[in-house]
This record gives C-alpha cells, structure tokens and sequence, in this order.
C-alpha cells in the first residue's frame, strides 16, 4: 500500500480531528483536539504532519514548540513530540515511523530554529518504536541527558554542509590557505567537539580528538550567535576580548581562527 506524507493543511482539520476523537472518544467527549491545539494560541499548524491514501487521511503527528532550558547558560528552542495516531485499519505499514521522521528529514526544525526534539512517550513503546523510528533514547529524571541527545549532531550536520560549499568554492579554499589546524570547544551545555580545518575543506567530529592545536571554552548560544554574526569574526573576537570564550591552548593562533571563522560565517551564511 502507498502512503504519501505531508504538512497539515487547514482543510484537513475535519478528518484530523474524527481520527483523533475516534482515537481518545472519552477525553474531553472527544474534544481534545480542538482543546490541544486549535485552540492553544502558540499551535502552529505547519507542525503538524499527516499521512494520506487515496485522498484520505489515515494518519497524523503533532508538535508543539517549547523553549527548553537546559542549564541555567543554555536554553534552546524545541519540538514536543506529541500525539501520533494511526486509522487502526492501516497499521502496521511503517506510517507511525514516517509520521514522526517527516519534518526532521525535510529541515522544517531547522527552518524554525529547533535544534532538539523530545517527548513524553509511553516506556512500552519506547524499544519498538520511538527509539528505531526517530532515535530517542529513554532519559533518567534529569536534563543532563538531554544536553547529551545534542551530541553536535546539528553542528555536525551544518559543518558539513559548510565543506560542501568549501569544496565547490576555490575563493573560500583559497582563503584557508596557510590555517591548518585543529581546534577543540568545550562548550557548557553540549559534549567537546573538534573543528578540524584544512584548505580543502572543515570537518567536526565529537569529542576531543587528538592533539588540538587550540582548546577554546565558552558557552554554546555563544557559539551559536557567532556563527550567524553577520560582521566577519569580529563577534569572536569580542568574545574573547570580554572573557565571555577563554582559550586554554594556542594563544598565538587566535589571528589564524578568525580568519577561519569568516570563512565559516560566510559559508553559514549562504547555506
């Protein structure tokens, strides 16, 4: 059976909300929809997400945006995963699993500003079904796990979209020429991580790699901001003038960094 996927439109509001109240029929006499989300003023509609056969709407997945503080440095914007529902006639064809892949596979979080996406989902189902369909992994009573669930999966994502256009841009390679180098952040609020800069090109890997030319400590919206700086790397340089990012290792190669970092801004910029 072929099912098609796509973001909800506003005349599927009828059909969504009969599966939904078909679904929960004896939460708020079947209101629950209308309660949840029509009328919540901060629904956005373009997160929802709803499966289609034949015309028909079998399925649908919601998200509600939060701001989700993680430490009391770090507080980022956020998708709460919150009810997937399947026509019980067409389950067991995959359509929960490509309900909830759906925006993130085509960068409508990224679009939004969400770097993070999480739920409150039933442990039961957690085995078979959040965590092989979307990756979620089951967190303890605290948010350091969450900081985890970062892992620079979004930072890995941009940096190589920043080499793609490196390697098709001779302009950008040229201007890092002579900055070969490997720089290690250990940012509060994400795990370490490691630019690794080449005139070919920039790659990040996780951790703390081997031998960093340069170790820089500061926060991750810091990091964040600069990279979206529209001033070249003079953001960089402010926030080291202001202790706001502290270099523990390769002082004498902080000129090569922003130098570096323009690059990477302008890069960021186009993507």
């Amino acid at each position: 059976m072929e099912y098609s996927y796509r973001q909800f439109l506003e005349s599927d509001e009828p059909a969504v909300i009969r599966l939904v109240k078909n679904t929960f029929p004896g939460f708020l006499k079947g209101d629950f929809w209308v309660w949840k989300y029509r009328s919540n003023p901060d629904f956005d509609p373009s997160l929802v997400v709803v499966a289609e056969k034949n015309g028909e709407v079998v399925g649908c997945n919601h998200w509600l945006v939060r701001d989700l503080k993680l430490s009391s440095s770090l507080e980022v914007r956020a998708a709460l995963g919150a009810d997937v529902v399947v026509h019980p006639e067409h389950r067991g064809h995959g359509i929960g699993t490509q309900l909830l892949r759906f925006l993130r596979l085509s960068r409508a979080f990224k679009k939004k500003g969400i770097v993070i996406s999480y739920m409150f989902g039933n442990p039961k189902l957690s085995k078979r079904f959040y965590k092989p369909a979307a990756g979620y992994v089951a967190a303890p009573n605290s948010t350091i796990t969450y900081k985890k669930l970062l892992n620079c999966r979004e930072l890995k994502e941009e940096f190589q979209r920043v080499n793609d256009l490196i390697k098709s841009r001779k302009e950008l390679q040229t201007k890092l020429e002579g900055l070969k180098m490997r720089v290690l952040f250990r940012l509060k609020g994400a795990p370490n991580f490691t630019i690794n800069i080449k005139s070919e090109g920039v790659y990040l890997e996780e951790g703390k790699g081997e031998n960093p030319d340069v170790v820089v400590e500061g926060s991750l919206p810091l990091f964040s901001s600069m990279m979206e700086a529209k001033k070249g790397g003079w953001g960089l340089a402010k926030a080291w003038l202001t202790g706001k990012l502290k270099i523990r290792k390769g002082l004498l190669k902080a000129f090569k960094i922003l130098k570096a970092f323009k690059v990477f801004q302008l890069a960021f910029r186009e993507n």
